[in-house]
């Protein structure tokens, strides 16, 4: 079970560890030793290391290599397989936006710290913002850069080495490699914003992915989900999650039955939901979002029975949601599905 402190994926310091002695000839288990992290945990999958070591780690490569750019060489080094379920599931999304989102609703695979990745639609591109909203665990530059890149590395993996994003903002400074950052991210990188943004085509983010493979990103979803229940199986969003997927068919899924179904009171499950950096309108609408896609996916129901299975009172207002969620009705969503 996760303790206070968060934690992070030990897969992230084997990255480090690779780095340090391929790219800069540093034996990396003595800096692991010195920050009290044990080196044999990084071939362990499941693995975690204290989120405050590893950021002592991140200080100790710096101060070791003199790069304060090796943050990008980490990032850019990912393999798919570095995200655990994650990883499996992004390579096998439809599309990118799917991956990105995915990302945004399983982060908690790759680090527990209080952190928002939110993407949004924005003219005629994407923004995807990465958000530390606790005061008490900011993240400082190298590891923010590393986290940026992975992602980068992730769309090129599963689309093509030349993929770039159309923009980069960070928060901080430039380090005087500002040259550096552009030829990684193959994109203008803009210094000391007060955002953290990765900006996309919509375009690439819309593309079928050579990958696309329903059933493995269904299989990695629900080893990502039982991962997450396990770091933590005493959050209350995943208690709310499990009965709204059980209770939606029956059209009673409310806020009242589902706090009465936990013993609880409405303000209680409010409040501890919000301690959790989410509401019940959120948790409802994501577990609709999901069960949805995937039903209208798979076309093994009517829209009808969907609206049914997911708790609406008609199609129509089924029809509704699924258009602000997916930005597509049912039936354009099925057909571009079809054609991909």
């Amino acid at each position: 079970m996760m303790t206070n402190e968060p934690t992070t994926l030990t897969s992230v310091g084997k990255l480090i560890a690779e780095v340090l002695r391929d790219n800069y000839g540093v034996e990396p288990e003595p800096l692991f030793r010195k920050v009290g992290l044990d080196p044999a945990l990084m071939d362990d999958a499941s693995a975690r290391y204290s989120r405050s070591k590893l950021m002592n780690l991140w200080d100790a490569a710096v101060e070791a290599t003199g790069d304060p750019c090796i943050g990008l060489a980490v990032g850019f080094g990912l393999r798919p397989t570095s995200y655990h379920a994650l990883g499996y599931s992004w390579m096998a999304s439809q599309t990118l936006r799917e991956a990105l989102e995915r990302l945004s609703r399983y982060y908690r695979v790759i680090v527990t710290v209080p952190l928002q990745v939110d993407l949004t639609e924005s003219g005629d591109h994407f923004e995807l913002e990465v958000i530390y909203p606790d005061p008490r665990y900011p993240s400082p530059p190298i590891p923010l850069d590393s986290f940026l890149a992975s992602i980068v590395r992730l769309c090129r993996t599963a689309t093509s080495p030349h993929f770039h994003p159309i923009e980069v903002w960070v928060n901080h400074q430039d380090f005087d490699r500002a040259d550096e950052y552009v030829k990684q991210f193959d994109a203008p990188v803009r210094f000391n914003m007060d955002r953290n943004v990765l900006f996309f085509d919509k375009q690439s983010l819309d593309a079928t992915l050579p990958g696309d493979n329903i059933e493995l990103v269904k299989a990695n979803d629900k080893v990502a989900e039982q991962y997450i229940e396990n770091l933590d199986p005493s959050r209350i969003a995943t208690d709310v999650r499990k009965l709204l997927i059980d209770m939606l068919p029956t059209g009673k899924a409310n806020q009242q039955i589902i706090a009465k179904r936990l013993n609880k009171s409405v303000s209680t499950l409010q409040r501890q939901l919000s301690a959790e950096g989410t509401t019940f309108r959120e948790i409802q609408d994501d577990t609709r979002q999901t069960l949805a896609e995937e039903y209208v996916r798979d076309g093994k129901h009517s829209l009808a029975q969907i609206a049914y299975l997911l708790g609406f009172s008609d199609q129509s207002n089924f029809s509704r949601a699924f258009k602000r969620w997916s930005g597509a009705t049912p039936s354009e969503f099925q057909t571009d599905d079809d054609s991909g």
